[in-house]
């Protein structure tokens, strides 16, 4: 099991090797979607935030990225309804926060195997960067209540 059971992951593998791209670790997970995780980071405002494609045998490519971990239960309501309109702002950008407080923001993206195109995620990864150069600010001014 792993990349080179899963042929968008290899594909998107491929491309990262041929691109000399070395921001991504690789990891396989053992479920019945051969889901590959490519993990790495991206930098807005000063602050690091984790980012990972998974790439499984579905139709599905999510990115997503963790925005803030352990959002005090007594913001949670306010913030998550900000998420919501972020979410009604943003076609491209889903954010929610898990029980446990963390929020994140996913971009999922439609490919059959045959038509995955890794030039399309990395695509989607500058747009990711330059929403988070343009939003990232506004969000933690929420979090934080400013």
């Amino acid at each position: 099991m792993g990349v080179e059971s899963n042929e968008k992951a290899l594909k998107f593998q491929e491309f990262l090797m041929e691109n000399e791209i070395r921001a991504f670790s690789t990891e396989s997970v053992d479920d019945e979607s051969l889901t590959v995780i490519f993990r790495s980071r991206i930098e807005t405002d000063g602050q690091i935030l984790p980012l990972a494609i998974f790439i499984d045998t579905s139709i599905f490519i999510v990115i997503r990225t963790q925005i803030i971990k352990n959002i005090p239960e007594d913001k949670r309501a306010r913030i998550r309804e900000y998420l919501n309109t972020l979410n009604v702002r943003f076609k491209l950008f889903k954010y929610y926060m898990r029980e446990d407080g963390t929020i994140y923001m996913d971009v999922t993206l439609p490919y059959l195997d045959e038509g995955f195109d890794p030039k399309m995620v990395q695509l989607t990864l500058s747009l990711i960067v330059q929403h988070f150069a343009a939003v990232y600010a506004e969000i933690m001014e929420h979090v934080w209540g400013l």
